[in-house]
């Protein structure tokens, strides 16, 4: 075998901007021989919030062709047609990386027009991403809340300051949207994407480079390590996982995914949840360990099910608080009612502390697994956690089923067998909670009450958090934009008046109702559900 001691393998990186340049030019090429575009619209969205947070995406290979070494190559990327250019010299093909610098190219570029074409198109609407200004996070176009559209900064225009400062008119009013969106350029634009750049190889030695990293699994992901570590005749994890993923979907309605499987795997084999326990785990370990895992996954769901009432994955606060659970349930194969509420104590803190925003989450997993063993022992949870939440977070949170917190208190809401306000009759909550419906959720002070008459000009102030209760959508029609102080005194029965007010975790105070007072309503009914908590929570 000769080797070529001109070969050059480079190192360097390159702008988020520049990238799409570079290929808009023609100076970066998808050689023919690739697979077309296969990403799905979360795995555009995880690459985003990965360069937001700046995480480390992988290297991006690109090959500079001699001249007489030209290929074949597609003018079309990621299912959009590119302007006709001339043959740029030199040219870099990517050889690895291109569903990351085609998901850029697609949701970036400016001028990008989809190809009406089944041989280029990737999945519809694949690259229409938006970021939600409220909430912080990427949305894809399907997704938008049309009654709110303003919240959303459309990604296309963000690298582009002719576009974007034409953009900034729309956000006049709210100067945090506009430092969001400053904020997010600047992230975009200063983000370093790795390159490795081969230089003086053959198109025969690049052919055999190309066919290695396809081919020896360069790309896995933990969940492709431990399918090849763990593999054996008898027992193939991936299809164990995909099966248990099947059952708890369909069955409870819960849709999780495999790296949390993985966590718990690894939580209940190692007592932790890093990368490197979960990969340490030896394949008849997982094989002997597989129905005890999978068994306490389906215990936890089961508790969440009867006890706090989750009855689907869309109202569950945080997936992580289910690994903390199982390893409950595998290690207490028969908890009394004290280790119970304690865990469920632990549950809602855990929830309203929003223990699982900002980071860490493998070190903050693994506290809960020494917490599980001090439950099961029979602390308190009072002894190690404490309530966080305030009146004032409550009272600046805005309702949206994305949020965790919204989650939590919808939840929390729940426990108590809210009553019907028209009606007085129990609402069916094991509906309502299966499967999201935003009719079932109704404004205690309307919408338009609050804008017309009593002059609340912020959207985020009138769907306030604690402006919300469950409601069927027949009472909800009912009521309307009718003032609280119509309808608390026209529709709401009296008889029941004390109960429904109680069920729904509202002030007990007429006059609050019958005086249109909202201010003192929001801080009223942070204060209650505050003082629920404590004593859901108390001495357990």
């Amino acid at each position: 075998m000769s080797l070529n001691n001109n070969a050059e393998l480079t190192a360097t990186s390159i702008r988020v901007q520049k990238l799409i340049e570079k290929i808009e030019n023609g100076a970066i090429k998808i050689p023919e021989f690739q697979r077309g575009y296969v990403w799905k619209q979360q795995q555009v969205i995880e690459l985003l919030e990965s360069i937001v947070k700046n995480y480390p995406v992988g290297s991006i290979l690109l090959w500079e062709a001699e001249k007489a070494d030209k290929l074949k190559s597609s003018r079309h990327i990621a299912g959009i047609d590119l302007p006709d250019v001339p043959d740029k010299y030199p040219v870099q093909y990517c050889l690895d990386g291109q569903q990351r610098i085609s998901t850029l190219f697609g949701v970036f570029w400016e001028n990008a027009e989809p190809l009406n074409s089944s041989e280029y198109n990737p999945e519809q609407g694949v690259f229409e991403v938006y970021y939600d200004l409220e909430n912080d996070l990427f949305v894809h176009g399907n997704e938008l809340d049309k009654i709110d559209h303003n919240r959303y900064f459309y990604l296309r225009n963000l690298l582009s300051p002719v576009k974007q400062m034409s953009e900034f008119r729309k956000y006049l009013y709210d100067e945090n949207y506009i430092d969001k969106i400053t904020d997010l350029s600047n992230r975009f634009l200063n983000y370093d994407m790795p390159i490795i750049q081969i230089s003086n190889r053959s198109i025969d030695e690049v052919g055999v480079i190309f066919e290695r990293i396809n081919n020896t699994g360069v790309k896995l992901n933990t969940m492709d390590l431990m399918t090849a570590w763990t593999w054996d005749d008898k027992f193939h994890l991936r299809d164990e996982i995909n099966d248990l993923l099947e059952i708890l979907e369909t069955q409870s309605s819960f849709k999780l995914d495999s790296t949390l499987i993985l966590q718990i795997s690894s939580a209940i084999i190692n007592n932790s949840t890093s990368s490197k326990s979960i990969l340490s785990i030896k394949p008849e370990i997982f094989k002997d360990n597989w129905n005890s895992i999978s068994g306490a996954l389906k215990k936890c769901i089961d508790h969440l099910n009867s006890d706090l009432l989750c009855k689907s994955s869309k109202f569950l606060p945080y997936k992580q608080l289910l690994c903390g659970m199982s390893y409950f349930f595998h290690n207490c194969k028969k908890p009394d009612s004290k280790q119970i509420d304690a865990l469920n104590s632990w549950f809602w803190i855990t929830s309203f502390n929003r223990r699982y925003d900002g980071g860490n989450t493998t070190q903050k997993l693994e506290q809960d697994l020494h917490l599980m063993d001090k439950i099961i022992s029979g602390d308190k949870v009072s002894k190690h956690e404490k309530l966080k939440i305030t009146a004032e977070v409550l009272m600046n949170s805005v309702f949206s089923i994305r949020s965790p917190l919204t989650r939590t208190v919808l939840l929390f809401q729940a426990q108590f067998s809210p009553l019907d306000l028209v009606t007085g009759r129990r609402i069916q909550i094991g509906n309502v909670l299966s499967k999201y419906n935003r009719s079932e959720f109704h404004h205690i002070f309307p919408d338009a009450y609050l804008r017309d008459n009593l002059n609340v000009k912020s959207k985020n102030e009138r769907y306030s958090l604690l402006n919300f209760c469950f409601l069927p959508s027949s009472s909800n029609k009912r009521i309307s934009a009718k003032a609280p102080s119509d309808y608390f005194i026209n529709l709401v029965p009296k008889d029941k008046f004390q109960d429904i007010l109680d069920s729904n975790l509202l002030p007990n105070k007429p006059s609050i109702y019958t005086g249109n007072q909202w201010l003192i309503f929001q801080r009223h009914r942070a204060n209650l559900i505050i003082n629920h908590i404590n004593t859901k929570i108390k001495n357990k």
